[in-house]
């Protein structure tokens, strides 16, 4: 399959699970790069979280932050999150190291999140690897695994394994869809992706 058919054509497979199957969400995002310079930035980022199984109402999630390159392979940011539909909000802390192995890009990253959830607080580890596949020169495959890790109850939280196109539709435009599979201890789920992201050179 041509790249340049490869976006709509999961964009109209995954959309047609979504209505064939009740176990399929979806998540609509948005994120916005603010670049003050050529290696820090200002993020921030909306996902509407939509389920279709009962055990959650519909979620939006906003996150605000900065990040820099210390070097050419390796990223720092940080900034707050939040959840209002679970009273959940607090810092974030991540660092992200990329190699290259042949045509493919791997990224190694590292979340620290300092999470209140309503009155009670917990921190919570994630690790994610990336590997990221060029299709075309705008065009690319993401495959994704990250795993959530607790320091409360079960220290499992959840795991969730992606796969997305991306395209670049422009200088500052780029359009990604893929779809998830969300595991926690006594559930599992897919989610439908599809996200914009937008960057601002100031």
């Amino acid at each position: 399959m041509r790249s340049k058919y490869s976006i709509p054509f999961l964009f109209f497979l995954f959309s047609t699970l979504s209505v064939a199957q009740n176990d399929i969400g979806s998540w609509l995002i948005y994120k916005n790069k603010l670049k003050l310079n050529s290696k820090t930035s200002i993020d921030t980022q909306h996902q509407h979280r939509s389920f279709t199984l009962d055990f959650e109402e519909d979620q939006a999630l906003f996150t605000a932050g900065m990040s820099h390159t210390l070097l050419e392979n390796l990223n720092v940011s940080a900034g707050y999150r939040k959840i209002g539909a679970l009273s959940e909000h607090g810092m974030y802390q991540r660092i992200a190291f990329s190699t290259q192995l042949h045509k493919v890009k791997l990224i190694n990253s590292f979340f620290l999140e300092e999470r209140w959830l309503g009155e009670s607080f917990q921190l919570r580890n994630r690790f994610g690897l990336t590997a990221k596949i060029p299709l075309s020169t705008k065009t690319a495959l993401s495959l994704t695994e990250e795993v959530f890790l607790q320091n409360s109850g079960t220290s499992f939280n959840q795991n969730r394994v992606t796969a997305q196109v991306s395209h670049k539709l422009s200088d500052v435009l780029q359009l990604n869809s893929g779809i998830m599979h969300w595991q926690f201890p006594s559930l599992k789920r897919w989610v439908f992706l599809l996200s914009v992201s937008h960057t601002i050179n100031i």
